[in-house]
């Protein structure tokens, strides 16, 4: 009697830890390695293991447009933004090497709505600093959400707090220029 429970996609056994849960069945986590970062756990479990197949696709494809990807400018920090002014696209990145990593090509169209808000962190009086990207148009990403400092918890009014505020702003002024967006900065949550 097999009670093991295993991938959809590839048929390998399930690991205790590193698994998505999908609508109908569960994902590994090699089979998860070449997905989007940007997805959410709530995200997987929207999808259909067809919808994942398309979202690999999607990747593949994503490769290419890569290919094509001039870096004009970018804000640098924990995730760097790089900016290709002249095809109107953007992507962010953890790696320097954006290419081996697969970073979505997101076109400039695509943004909804950005904000930047604290964020507390656990139950003390130190905050995070978030930054939130709402997306339309994209069929495989929604939002684009990070903690812009580095380690969690800032001592408000810190210099380590200012400093990560200024480099939430830059990612905010990256795209001023660009109409159709909504911009928000909160104070607080």
């Amino acid at each position: 009697m097999d009670n093991e429970r295993k991938c959809s996609l590839c048929g390998e056994p399930l690991s205790r830890y590193g698994n998505k849960t999908i609508k109908d069945g569960a994902l590994c986590r090699n089979c998860i390695k070449p997905a989007s970062p940007w997805l959410s756990d709530e995200d997987y479990g929207r999808m259909t293991l067809e919808d994942f197949r398309k979202h690999l696709v999607y990747r593949e494809e994503n490769l290419k447009k890569l290919e094509t990807f001039r870096e004009d400018k970018k804000v640098e920090g924990k995730y760097t933004l790089y900016l290709d002014e002249g095809n109107k696209q953007f992507l962010i990145s953890k790696r320097k090497d954006y290419k081996k990593e697969n970073a979505d090509v997101i076109s400039f169209d695509d943004i909804d709505e950005i904000s930047i808000f604290e964020e507390n962190y656990m139950d003390t009086e130190d905050v995070d600093i978030c930054f939130d990207m709402k997306l339309k148009n994209n069929e495989e990403i929604d939002n684009i959400y990070f903690r812009v400092n580095e380690f969690p918890g800032l001592i408000k009014d810190s210099e380590q707090h200012e400093e990560t505020i200024s480099l939430a702003m830059q990612y905010l002024d990256a795209f001023e220029s660009e109409e159709g967006i909504d911009f928000e900065q909160v104070e607080g949550e």
